[in-house]
């Protein structure tokens, strides 16, 4: 996924984890993004506040399709 943030960061990594409201400690949507070049391979956590944006990396497209 590529992720914007409000203060116009990308994130470049894989969504691992979508936290619904009533299971966030701040009352909102959640993602956990993974193998950002920023966090590397430690989680990194944006609230639905935080994301300007939210896209498929077409760079990954097929990443899931057996050739």
């Amino acid at each position: 996924m590529i992720v914007t943030d409000v203060d116009n960061i990308i994130y470049k990594g894989f969504v691992v984890v979508g936290t619904i409201p009533g299971d966030s400690d701040d009352n909102c949507y959640e993602i956990d993004l993974i193998r950002t070049k920023q966090y590397g391979d430690s989680y990194f956590t944006l609230t639905e506040y935080e994301i300007k944006s939210i896209e498929l990396d077409p760079d990954k497209e097929n990443l899931c399709e057996s050739e």
